[in-house]
């Protein structure tokens, strides 16, 4: 993936001159076009991750597939994160190529960046980008699906320990089985399931709590299980704070006098949403409606993306793109050409444009 920024993505950037591209110590690519003093200065975050191959054939070849037996439309680019990751970054080189080649001078500041992460689950690549390297701006795109996205739920990960005592199965009262502290705590957990008078989100509804891992120790046959670990999943509503959801799960756990428990908090990403009428929606509606002469959808999204962190300090964020869930993470992981060539049109009107259509 490195290989992947530094050999393939940078060359391209390159090739355009822009005013700054480098590559930061974490193996992200920063560059810049356009003087800023015009207009906003705007983020257009992609990603040089993707999914393992997993079961996918050919998941590198790139080769052009008839997108209908997929149910797509027309020719589509077969590969590993085409759907997710490398349609929006190839869109976004696009749009850049579109830019300078017109010679229009840019009113803003295009800042754009292709993060390592994409599916680290966590924010760390994007705050480094902005705490550490200083990059400041007014506005931020994310690469995602055809329809201007406003927000999207958080998560946080959290781990619980059950402790018991191992023996042999045969003698079982001389141990103290996690596998059944295990099936308490999770009993307990039962007590933060949504109800009817819960918030609610009008369109992505509750909060969802979801074990999606269990795992007990020793890896022994007829033994007592020493130890469980209990892996969650707590999803996010806009305005949740993630300190506060963990802090609802340990009390929740509780205690006992039989078992050891400990609750562990791991790996999380802020929810997020922007206004339907932020100067950035508008922009990129503008855009859509100028390019293709039809209203833009808006919509959310019930996974995590790097616009919660973007949103938390300051930028509103929105993600758009050739993005097709339907095919992320599948064996045939395609994304559409023309819906590529679309989004880089509208991100490229977007730059030159947005900021002064929106005012």
């Amino acid at each position: 993936m490195l290989d992947f920024i530094s050999k393939i993505v940078k060359p391209e950037i390159d090739a355009l001159n822009p005013l700054e591209s480098r590559i930061d110590e974490k193996g992200n690519l920063l560059s810049r076009f356009g003087t800023g003093r015009k207009g906003k200065r705007i983020l257009y975050l992609s990603y040089g991750m993707n999914p393992t191959p997993g079961s996918m054939q050919d998941p590198y070849s790139g080769k052009i597939v008839d997108g209908s037996r997929y149910g797509a439309d027309g020719e589509c680019v077969w590969g590993r994160g085409a759907s997710e990751q490398k349609g929006g970054l190839a869109a976004m080189l696009e749009s850049l190529r579109i830019i300078t080649q017109s010679k229009y001078e840019i009113p803003g500041e295009i800042i754009f960046v292709t993060s390592t992460a994409g599916e680290t689950g966590r924010h760390d690549s994007i705050m480094h980008i902005i705490e550490k390297e200083k990059i400041a701006a007014d506005w931020a795109v994310i690469t995602g699906p055809p329809k201007i996205q406003i927000g999207n739920k958080g998560r946080i990960d959290v781990m619980i320990n059950v402790q018991g005592r191992a023996s042999h199965s045969s003698r079982p009262w001389e141990g103290i089985n996690a596998i059944d502290g295990a099936v308490m705590v999770l009993g307990r957990l039962g007590s933060l399931m949504p109800n009817p008078s819960d918030k609610s989100h009008p369109e992505l509804g509750k909060v969802t709590l979801t074990p999606t891992r269990i795992e007990s120790f020793p890896r022994a046959t007829h033994t007592v299980q020493e130890k469980c670990t209990i892996v969650l999943d707590r999803r996010l509503l806009p305005g949740d704070d993630p300190n506060e959801a963990f802090d609802q799960i340990v009390e929740a756990v509780g205690n006992s006098e039989v078992y050891g428990i400990s609750v562990e908090k791991g790996a999380f990403m802020y929810p997020s949403e922007i206004d339907k009428n932020d100067p950035l929606v508008i922009a990129f509606k503008n855009a859509i409606h100028k390019m293709f002469t039809k209203e833009a959808e808006l919509t959310y999204a019930h996974q995590t993306i790097d616009s919660g962190y973007l949103t938390k300090v300051g930028i509103p964020t929105i993600n758009y793109g050739s993005y097709d869930f339907r095919f992320t993470h599948t064996d045939h992981d395609i994304v559409e050409i023309t819906k590529v060539a679309e989004a880089a049109m509208v991100y490229a009107y977007a730059a030159m444009r947005g900021s002064i259509d929106e005012k």
